[in-house]
């Protein structure tokens, strides 16, 4: 029997004992994006099955729910395309872009949808609905990460070349800025007012003001800062990366600062929050674990073995539960998030396993990737 089998079966047996306390699931689906299919995988999350498959052509990198009815983007960028899918699961258009497409995003109040080429070196702006493409802007370099702001703002960084270009889409604005080293991903704060970036060369968070693209401060970290995540609030900004087996907690309000640095688990990787309780997931980015965090005790209090390396993190509204892709095993752990506070009478106490928190593991399709988690229609 192999270690996946044990951890399966040991899964089916907690679920079968607690039989007589059915855990209800949410209702609604996660749309799996499995970058070594052809397909959208759906699972139903009322009883966490695999529902169906959503054949698009291409295999799909990348979910963006829509702000409104139970509508998802797609991207599937070896055909540099984006796919709409409707309520009823099915595809309701698609339409390519080009230029070799590597990341989309709504903006926030829904109204855009924003498009990266690398390619062709361009910031692509299309319309929801429809998918027509409304405008193109022409980057000064080739673009890896890009973020869009309540304030009409995009800021995208071009990775090896140290650049970064911030733009006001109803404004017409433009700035650039250009870095000694590499650059990694760049967040906004919530109010639109500070940018910050990843650089990856100086393992530092930059805070650059918005719109002068001045810097404010470095902020040191002890890790290079590959992954960001801000908590539900945005009030903490949450770095992991290569160096260091810990997450840095930022604060980009007020007195710009890393408040702590915390053991997280070995080799953190992928992250995300609950707002209640107020949870970080860690995700082990060479192990098999995903490590947790009570970010108000800035303690860890559980380690879940999900099986298969973790590579992507979502939780469900209303925090219940935390879906894990593991792109090794081609499956989809699921936390039950009241399930690791039912293990600690004392949260700022850490028990080294939390195994009653594993709710079930789901069968997804080839190499999971990216997941996004829609209500019923």
């Amino acid at each position: 029997m192999t270690r996946r089998d044990c951890l399966t079966l040991t899964t089916a047996l907690v679920s079968s004992s607690c039989g007589r306390r059915k855990t209800r699931g949410y209702p609604g689906y996660a749309l799996i994006a499995t970058s070594g299919e052809n397909a959208l995988t759906v699972v139903d999350l009322q009883d966490f099955r695999p529902l169906k498959s959503i054949p698009l052509g291409a295999p799909p990198t990348a979910v963006v729910p829509a702000h409104t009815a139970s509508a998802s983007y797609v991207l599937t960028p070896s055909t540099d395309s984006v796919h709409l899918i409707d309520g009823n699961l099915t595809v309701a258009l698609s339409h390519r872009f080009g230029g070799q497409l590597s990341e989309i995003r709504l903006t926030p109040d829904g109204g855009t949808l924003l498009a990266i080429a690398s390619a062709s070196r361009e910031l692509i702006l299309a319309d929801p609905a429809s998918l027509r493409v409304l405008h193109r802007i022409q980057l000064t370099a080739t673009p890896t990460h890009f973020d869009a702001s309540e304030n009409g703002y995009v800021a995208i960084s071009a990775g090896a070349k140290g650049v970064v270009e911030l733009f006001h889409l109803a404004g017409g604005e433009r700035r650039r800025i250009q870095r000694a080293g590499a650059l990694g991903a760049v967040r906004f704060r919530k109010d639109g007012r500070l940018l910050l970036v990843s650089d990856l060369e100086a393992g530092s968070i930059l805070a650059l003001d918005v719109p002068s693209l001045q810097v404010v401060t470095e902020l040191p970290l002890a890790m290079r800062p590959d992954n960001l995540c801000f908590n539900f609030d945005q009030g903490q900004l949450f770095v992991s990366g290569l160096g260091m087996d810990g997450v840095a907690i930022v604060f980009p309000y007020d007195v710009l600062k890393v408040e702590q640095t915390v053991l997280a688990g070995r080799d953190p990787g992928a992250m995300a929050c609950s707002a209640t309780p107020p949870y970080l997931f860690v995700a082990s980015a060479s192990g098999s674990d995903v490590c947790i965090m009570n970010i108000d005790a800035r303690k860890v209090i559980g380690l879940v073995e999900v099986g298969g390396k973790p590579t992507y993190i979502t939780i469900t509204p209303g925090d219940q539960f935390a879906l894990v892709l593991s792109a090794n095993s081609n499956d989809m752990a699921v936390i039950r998030i009241p399930g690791v506070l039912a293990n600690q009478s004392d949260p700022t106490k850490f028990r080294n396993k939390t195994g009653a928190a594993l709710f079930t593991i789901v069968p997804v399709g080839s190499k999971p990737v990216h997941a996004a988690v829609i209500a019923r229609a």
